[in-house]
């Protein structure tokens, strides 16, 4: 019997960590800004890269496909007061319309909301909004695909910019994850 128990003891934790290996995500977080998520195996992150005191932006890669979504986070000092769901809905509505115009300024060549695409959701308790922009780079047909999500403390932003026809695929992989995001 004691021979069993000795067995079982050391082939235990050899078994839960080949179940955690098979199973596990690789967890973001960023304790600095308030930022968490989780990432499927397969997917990787480089540093948070400072933009200023309350800004960052986070780059996640699929290592199969080598495609990158980024995350930017600002943290908002001071931090706004309480806003109802339907107040931040809107104001996240006008953030996509400004993302729009500043993409404009920035030279992207035909850049334009694609209609319909705004999805006003809820993210982990928080307001959020996924859009997807259409632009011409190099006479190819690129998208871009955006989620903010918001707090009275934080503003997050994934996107990504890929050629147009694998935006479908490449979305079914990242929403998962974006579904994930925790924010102060």
């Amino acid at each position: 019997m004691r021979s069993r128990w000795a067995k079982l003891l050391v082939a235990w934790p050899l078994l839960v960590m080949a179940a955690s290996f098979a199973y596990s995500q690789n967890a973001y977080r960023d304790a600095h800004n308030g930022v968490s998520l989780s990432l499927p195996l397969g997917w990787t992150w480089t540093d948070p890269q400072p933009s200023s005191e309350q800004k960052s932006i986070v780059v996640f890669r699929e290592a199969r496909t080598r495609l990158e979504a980024k995350l930017y986070v600002q943290v908002l000092q001071p931090p706004e007061q309480i806003t109802p769901a339907e107040k931040m809905n809107r104001r996240l509505l006008k953030q996509a319309r400004s993302k729009v115009e500043q993409r404009i300024r920035e030279g992207f060549q035909d850049y334009r909301l694609r209609e319909e695409s705004c999805e006003l959701k809820v993210i982990n308790g928080r307001s959020a909004l996924s859009w997807v922009s259409e632009y011409t780079a190099s006479g190819q047909s690129m998208a871009e695909y955006l989620t903010r999500v918001r707090s009275e403390s934080t503003s997050a932003l994934f996107y990504v910019k890929l050629p147009a026809e694998h935006l479908d695929d490449f979305k079914r992989r990242l929403d998962p994850i974006i579904e994930t995001l925790q924010i102060r």
